[in-house]
């Protein structure tokens, strides 16, 4: 229904001036929003080069330069999906348009998929800590290489535990400079020239605050 669409369309703007304020960058033409009414219609589209799955819940399109995802009839869902994919467009487009050596095909999925969920959720979110809490239990927590090279660790959440580190630690102004450095030296040589700290001194304090943060909750039960 028009209603709807209108609604969707006006959450895509106020995404995108947060991410264009937050990330320093301005679209130079327009990104078409393609929504599905319901997921099973979503999962039949001609749009997509691949099969979709029943967890897929939208897709952002490097080459195209447009998102499609369906509606759940749960606002906060929706939004927050139209955050996720709207930041994916950001990315590619910031890559296309500021070219390095590593580029988005050389950055991994984890990088990628938890700065989108970081800057669509913010620092705080159950799942991400519940994966953080059972890291922790099982003495764990992954490294940088560890999440990049192991395909057992699950990139969105993790991701976005490394995201809301360096957020919290750096503030948001970080992001825009670690992820353009990212696209140049790789995530290993942007945390040491962004951030300017060695990855091991980075991993050490990323561990120790995330001990902080849940080992209280895993002694008292």
């Amino acid at each position: 229904a028009e209603p709807t669409v209108r609604e969707a369309a006006r959450k895509a703007e106020r995404w995108y001036a947060r991410f264009a304020t937050l990330l320093g960058h301005e679209f130079t033409s327009r990104k078409p929003l393609v929504l599905y009414t319901n997921h099973p219609d979503f999962q039949q589209t001609t749009l997509s080069d691949e099969p979709l799955s029943e967890g897929t819940r939208g897709f952002a399109e490097p080459v195209r330069d447009r998102l499609v995802m369906p509606l759940t009839g749960v606002g906060a869902e929706d939004d927050h999906i139209l955050g996720h994919e709207v930041a994916h467009l950001f990315q590619f487009d910031i890559a296309e348009r500021s070219p390095g050596p590593v580029g988005m095909q050389g950055l991994p999925l984890w990088f990628v998929e938890g700065m989108a969920e970081y800057v669509s959720l913010g620092s705080d979110d159950p799942t991400t800590a519940m994966w953080l809490r059972a890291a922790l239990a099982a003495n764990a927590l992954p490294t940088i290489d560890q999440l990049t090279t192991d395909p057992r660790l699950f990139p969105y959440r993790y991701g976005h535990a490394f995201w809301a580190y360096v957020g919290g630690r750096w503030g948001d102004m970080a992001v825009e400079a670690l992820f353009r450095t990212a696209l140049r030296v790789g995530v290993r040589g942007a945390i040491e020239r962004s951030l300017l700290e060695p990855v091991a001194d980075f991993e050490a304090d990323w561990h120790a605050r995330s001990e902080e943060a849940y080992g209280g909750l895993l002694a008292e039960r």
